[in-house]
């Protein structure tokens, strides 16, 4: 004979399943480091500045620029693979991924909007770091910015598309992306779009438009930290500027200065300051600086991914022109290994 308290915790115990059985089904919002809590819950809509999910019933609006990542309940396996090896900067990977996908698991327009968003980042970033078909990137990030406007990376693939514009020298559909990249409702929006439209003018020879719109940058009066940090990369576009008209010593004094007023802590600026450093001393025909140069960001900064990719491109070819073809080889099965980049 069953005591009563056997029953009641039987019953206790079946209760509590079939509450977990019924429990709402959950998506999670992760936000950046520092911008607040990640949230559990039914997300109710996106859109390009937001995404509202349900906590508890009750209703939270979070803005799009401090998303982090987005992960929807039922989603298919491949599409969180897809989405750590994006974050890993593994495009080939993530593009793997993605195709092993059967749209028909897909049951929730934000997965949809999800798996469009990473196949069209992924191939742009494939194309950007010269491993991809530059002109299908194109087609696809096209094809992403006319059927997901409230998609809430669509700003995202609008500076995207704007960098991959830059490198097939199409300025004018870059700068019509960056203006997109503007209108985004949060200030550091705007100053990203205009530090990318001058680099785009580096690259066009524009360099007295490209002064002004750093200025514009470095003057602003926005003080939040994105901001500042922005402003210190339009202090590296400045020196850039000085790159492109062969003033490569003054060039070169910029940079060691911002390299060393800005501390070590953030490795994504870090990386930008040596690689645009290495880039200088390469075109003043100092290869064997340029190498030191990149490999600051090889050895102390190989987090920030894209811009390791780059000095670990650079260090190939450099090591090849110094003669050291040993380091050349070693370098290319470190970009095939880590990135899966090369042969």
């Amino acid at each position: 004979m069953l005591k009563s308290t056997q029953i009641f915790g039987f019953f206790t115990g079946t209760i509590i399943l079939f509450a977990v059985s019924v429990l709402p089904a959950a998506d999670r919002i992760t936000v950046q480091e520092g911008k607040g809590k990640n949230v559990s819950g039914i997300i109710l809509g996106v859109n390009s500045e937001k995404v509202t999910i349900d906590v508890r019933g009750e209703k939270q609006e979070i803005p799009a620029n401090i998303i982090a990542l987005t992960e929807y309940e039922g989603e298919p396996s491949g599409l969180k693979t897809a989405r750590t090896a994006f974050d890993g900067s593994r495009m080939p990977e993530t593009l793997e991924a993605l195709a092993k996908i059967d749209p028909k698991t897909l049951t929730k327009p934000e997965m949809k909007q999800d798996f469009d968003y990473f196949t069209a980042a992924a191939k742009a970033k494939s194309a950007l770091s010269g491993s991809g078909d530059l002109a299908d990137a194109e087609k696809t990030l096209l094809d992403f910015i006319k059927n997901n406007k409230k998609s809430y990376h669509y700003f995202d693939i609008c500076e995207l598309y704007g960098d991959l514009m830059v490198q097939a020298g199409k300025f004018n559909d870059a700068k019509k992306s960056y203006a997109a990249l503007a209108k985004a409702p949060w200030s550091e929006y705007s100053l990203k779009a205009t530090v990318s439209l001058g680099m785009a003018e580096i690259t066009e020879k524009k360099l007295d438009s490209a002064r002004k719109n750093f200025e514009t940058v470095i003057n602003s009066e926005d003080k939040s930290e994105q901001a500042e940090r922005l402003k210190s990369v339009a202090q590296i576009g400045l020196a850039l500027c000085l790159t492109s008209e062969k003033k490569y010593e003054e060039a070169i004094k910029m940079l060691e200065e911002i390299a060393k007023n800005s501390g070590g802590e953030d490795s994504v600026f870090q990386s930008l300051v040596y690689n645009s450093l290495g880039s200088t001393y390469e075109q003043a025909g100092k290869p064997r600086d340029a190498i030191l140069a990149y490999m600051h960001t090889d050895i102390l900064f190989s987090s920030a991914r894209s811009e390791h990719i780059k000095a670990l491109q650079e260090l190939s070819k450099l090591w090849k022109q110094v003669k050291r073809n040993e380091r050349a080889e070693e370098t290319d099965k470190r970009l095939k290994s880590i990135y899966n980049i090369g042969k």
